[in-house]
């Protein structure tokens, strides 16, 4: 059975926890009622933002965002590839990581080049 987005995700966070590395979900992707949908859009949801984002600078970037999916099964979305590329061209690294082992593998190269 392949694992789904929250279960991979889940694993990213406890890793992050565990080493003591600041990284916070953006929680786009749950499930709300109409109400609380237009509730978050007005406060500044926007479809497509990354999972994922570590507010740690290194040599090269600003922070670092994750979109999270799937190791099989899933698409990154139109609006998700454009924040990716918006985000890339602003100074931050924005990627799609298939899986929580390739998710630990970027933070763990990204945290390399850190200053």
């Amino acid at each position: 059975m392949i694992p789904t987005e929250h279960q991979e995700q889940v694993v990213v966070i406890k890793y992050c926890d565990l080493s003591k590395i600041p990284i916070f979900a953006i929680p786009n992707g749950t499930n709300k009622s109409r109400t609380a949908r237009a509730l978050f859009k007005a406060e500044g949801l926007r479809a497509g933002v990354p999972d994922l984002f570590m507010p740690v600078p290194n040599k090269n970037y600003h922070g670092l965002f994750i979109e999270m999916k799937r190791t099989k099964g899933s698409k990154t979305s139109d609006e998700q590839k454009q924040w990716i590329d918006l985000l890339n061209k602003q100074g931050y690294k924005a990627i799609v990581c298939k899986g929580a082992a390739i998710a630990i593998e970027t933070i763990k190269e990204y945290r390399n080049e850190i200053n």
